[in-house]
């Protein structure tokens, strides 16, 4: 199920294993195909085939986990993470969010020119829906020059 994710968080107690191997039962739901995509074929096969537990700094260095929250070292939980990070999601456009993830999801499986392809044939797609009213490009140069923004400062 974790696979099904997209952003996995854990804490230092997480561990994740693959038990098909154990029990005789062959994996039917993509865990194959998704486990090799996300940390590789040797990681995926270690993985496998040993039926063993993958820890936390494992899991994370080879990334399969994309965070680890240190809950001993501060308050914060893991569902605590995932919310704030829902919150930063839902205050974007959620259309170019979905867009975005598809624009992801459909270029990563494609050799690298096409992914580039495919993700300009999907801008160009979203910009001439979105052409219509304006609004995109009127709220995209109000954020450009608003005085609210967050401006880097120079280290000169």
């Amino acid at each position: 199920m974790a696979l099904a994710c997209d952003i996995l968080i854990g804490d230092t107690t997480t561990t994740f294993r693959d038990t098909h191997v154990k029990f005789g039962l062959a994996p039917c739901w993509g865990l194959s195909q998704k486990l090799t995509r996300r940390v590789g074929p040797g990681r995926a096969k270690i993985v496998s085939f040993t039926a063993g537990p993958i820890r936390v700094d494992k899991a994370h260095e080879w990334g399969l986990l994309d965070e680890v929250v240190d809950s001993s070292q501060s308050k914060d939980t893991v569902l605590d993470r995932a919310i704030e990070l829902a919150d930063a999601i839902s205050t974007n456009n959620s259309l170019m969010v979905r867009r975005y993830k598809r624009a992801i999801e459909e270029g990563t499986g494609m050799e690298y020119h096409k992914g580039l392809q495919r993700e300009r044939e999907l801008g160009l797609a979203h910009y001439l829906e979105i052409v219509g009213d304006g609004s995109t490009f009127e709220d995209a140069k109000e954020y450009v020059k608003g005085s609210n923004r967050p401006r880097m400062t120079s280290k000169l």
